[in-house]
């Protein structure tokens, strides 16, 4: 159905008369340019869009009853509640609007109109804010220092840990295989660690347990930097997703595990900043499973 623009100009007309609003008001309180107004008033466009929605605001009226004469509704009473509702609430903030924006109260301002204007302000002013607070040049070189220092501090007091880590892949060097370490392998208590009861419930083997200290931040947030792990070096068989004391060429640390359909394996880290790593069938000869991590101890200084 083609558009009578002269119909539509003479309703909106009507409609500002009997509010007495001028052109400029339609202007100031839907926030379009005068020769867009003008073109509606002279029957040369139609408004269409989020400014024909903000018009029907201004003039209490539908926008279907401004394009075609007639309403949708025979009465309001057939609109959702719910829209009721939300126009309700959007209707309580004009005066906050108004305020904030710095305009004429006397308008009758697109309801629409102030919700955007007052919320591309509060954006400015949030632009205006991270400029005037961006650290310079040197307080971000200063910060990065002091992070690297915090990191330094981090290592140097979990030194001995890492230490006791690198002895005891230096003594499995000394042997032929995996195999031969773990049959000469025995358990040395240490003070602070009670093991046999953590032992016992897991069904681990406290005689073949190591202990390894977790050196990096990989398995976060469940097993944190300088975690002392449990290994019961007796259960090298791969059940997917639990974790594995293992070695590598490179690589000498903790994993979940998941045996993958074409053979391989899936090195699966907990923290999503560190990669994953899938090893090919052909490789998995390359990796050694020490043993099943059964316990762990995250420690959390004040």
């Amino acid at each position: 159905m083609s558009m009578d623009l002269d119909k539509v100009a003479e309703r909106i007309k009507d409609l500002m008369d009997s509010k007495g609003l001028k052109q400029v008001d339609i202007v100031k309180a839907i926030g379009i340019s005068k020769s867009s107004v003008s073109k509606w008033l002279n029957a040369k466009a139609c408004p269409s869009g989020e400014y024909l929605r903000r018009l029907s605001e201004v003039l209490e009226t539908s926008e279907y009853w401004i394009l075609n004469g007639e309403h949708t509704y025979s009465s309001y009473a057939d609109i959702d509640d719910a829209m009721d509702y939300m126009n309700a609430y959007e209707e309580s903030m004009r005066d906050h609007y108004i305020t904030e924006l710095g305009l004429e109260p006397r308008l009758p301002y697109s309801i629409r109109f102030l919700k955007e204007e007052f919320e591309n302000k509060i954006f400015s002013e949030h632009e205006e804010f991270e400029k005037r607070y961006e650290p310079s040049a040197e307080q971000e070189r200063q910060i990065e220092e002091y992070e690297e220092y915090e990191e330094w501090l981090e290592w140097e007091e979990r030194a001995d840990d890492f230490i006791e880590n690198r002895s005891t892949l230096e003594q499995i060097k000394k042997y032929p295989n995996l195999s031969v370490f773990i049959e000469n392998f025995k358990h040395v208590e240490q003070p602070l660690r009670s093991q046999s009861e953590i032992a016992e419930r897991t069904n681990s083997n406290l005689s073949k347990t190591l202990f390894y200290n977790q050196e990096d931040h990989s398995m976060q947030p469940i097993i944190t930097i300088g975690a002392q792990c449990s290994v019961d070096l007796t259960k090298r068989t791969i059940k997917n997703g639990k974790f594995y004391l293992i070695r590598t060429d490179s690589f000498y640390g903790v994993r979940a595990l998941f045996s993958q359909s074409d053979g391989g394996l899936l090195l699966q880290c907990k923290n999503k900043e560190y990669p994953d790593e899938k090893i090919s069938k052909s490789k998995t000869d390359s990796l050694e499973v020490l043993g099943y991590v059964y316990a762990w101890t995250n420690m959390d200084p004040w």
